[in-house]
């Protein structure tokens, strides 16, 4: 156990990766074993009254996301196993890890699993929420990559859960967070991958529409490619470049160099190219996100509509020259970023055993939408929250216009503020209350963990 003052505790709370989640708890629990969390979970329950959370790799972005003020955070940093069993053709990963290193400790043996994008990222978190990867065109979502999850329930109970044992808690852990148990390993299915194709491109602002139509052509057709990825990213980086920019990632995951499929995309003239083919670990490892920093994210989702991202640019341009006015330049980076989110995603999740996403129940192609923004002090993000915001309101609202809009928020990217596990549906909601009720009947995660998203009042 840390507490203020104690050698290790200051660490433990600056190596969050965002700046606005460096909370000051109580005390920092720090298990070593199942079995030690399994007491400590029993005695807080036991306790009724002691707020506390649960941090994996401490990479939420939002305070309270993965940690607490005054309560007692469960720091998972002794969960950290990597192993691979060919026989299983399954890697079992501890939820403190890393994907980045979780990936250059499975290349060697020639196999790869659906992961982050960011290898600084922690497997806990991007696994209960969803998931996106750069395999998810044939793996989906990586949580529909989880075979067995071994869960610590809120009276100290260890149970595995699978499709064989446990169903409905295994189903209810893809997407719905921390709301059932605290779970300590993860095995995930993993498949033989060569080395990855591609990289991060940047182009001019003045190629923006260019992008748009590649970015909305690729959507509709990535069934027919699902081996490859592709992303753009509205930014202002006044270390990259004067002005925004509008970056792009382009990732073959068969390591075909040039394929057909990116065509359209690099005709587009690009005045900065990082394409090359490299391991899962590079790509993870070459675009990690600057830690330290005070982050404010905002996200939506909508059909794969140009107009849309068109309205996205415009806004996000007057955004940046709104918060320029009252932040220096060098403080501030944003992004509005777009990525596609197609139904064969959805798809594969249903034929894995189905997930509480809710995207199943979506008509057409998405794209997913995240608004983010950094910058370094506590004023600062509090004119940099009011604006984003501001934004997404306003974005919504021309999507609901032209009956563009998806109802569903991902949690892994959402503000607080966005009831992400409602935008589920209330076939999911009510699947996970009857899970969190089974397997929690006291309602201990519902109480306690007053951060992270809670499941809506039922």
């Amino acid at each position: 156990m840390l507490l203020p003052g104690d050698a290790g505790y200051e660490s433990r709370i600056e190596s969050c990766w965002s700046a606005s989640s460096q909370l000051r708890s109580f005390c920092i629990v720090q298990p070593r074993t199942k079995h030690d969390l399994a007491v400590t979970v029993r005695t807080l329950a036991a306790c009724g009254r002691g707020e506390f959370a649960v941090r994996s790799g401490g990479h939420s972005h939002w305070a309270g996301g993965s940690n607490i003020n005054n309560g007692v955070t469960i720091d998972l940093i002794h969960f950290k196993t990597i192993s691979y069993d060919p026989a299983l053709k399954m890697a079992s990963l501890g939820p403190a890890q890393r994907w980045g290193d979780v990936y250059k400790a499975l290349e060697p043996e020639g196999v790869m699993v659906a992961g982050g994008r960011d290898g600084d990222v922690g497997v806990g978190g991007l696994l209960t929420g969803g998931g996106n990867s750069y395999y998810a065109g044939r793996k989906g979502f990586a949580c529909d990559n989880v075979v067995n999850a071994e869960v610590v329930l809120a009276d100290g109970t260890i149970v595995e859960a699978n499709a064989n044992v446990n169903k409905d808690l295994w189903k209810a852990l893809k997407g719905g967070l921390s709301n059932f148990g605290i779970v300590t390993r993860f095995d995930v299915h993993a498949f033989a991958a060569p080395q990855l194709w591609g990289g991060l491109r940047a182009s001019s602002a003045s190629h923006a529409d260019a992008l748009i139509d590649a970015l909305v052509n690729f959507t509709d057709d990535n069934h027919k490619h699902p081996e490859a990825a592709f992303i753009i990213n509205f930014t202002y980086q006044p270390g990259l470049s004067p002005g925004i920019i509008v970056a792009h990632v382009i990732i073959d995951a068969d390591g075909v160099q040039n394929a057909p499929v990116f065509d359209e995309v690099q005709r587009i003239p690009a005045f900065f190219s990082d394409i090359k083919t490299r391991p899962m670990s590079g790509v993870a490892n070459d675009y990690i996100l600057p830690s330290g920093l005070r982050n404010v994210w905002f996200t939506l989702t909508f059909k794969n509509d140009k107009r849309v991202v068109k309205v996205a640019a415009e806004l996000h341009n007057a955004l940046v020259k709104d918060l320029l006015e009252s932040i220096p330049a060098g403080d501030l980076v944003t992004q509005s970023l777009f990525q596609p989110i197609p139904k064969l995603f959805a798809d594969i999740g249903v034929a894995n055993g189905g997930n509480v996403l809710g995207l199943d129940k979506a008509e057409g192609n998405s794209l997913l939408w995240l608004c983010a923004a950094s910058c370094r002090t506590p004023e600062e993000e509090a004119i940099v929250y009011r604006k984003c915001r501001a934004m997404t309101a306003d974005l919504k609202q021309y999507a609901e216009s032209i009956s563009a809009i998806v109802p569903w928020i991902y949690v892994n990217y959402a503000d607080p503020s966005q009831d992400a596990l409602s935008s589920y549906g209330v076939e999911n909601v009510e699947y996970m209350w009857q899970v969190a009720q089974r397997y929690d009947p006291d309602g201990v995660f519902q109480n306690l963990v007053t951060g992270s998203f809670r499941l809506p009042k039922h």
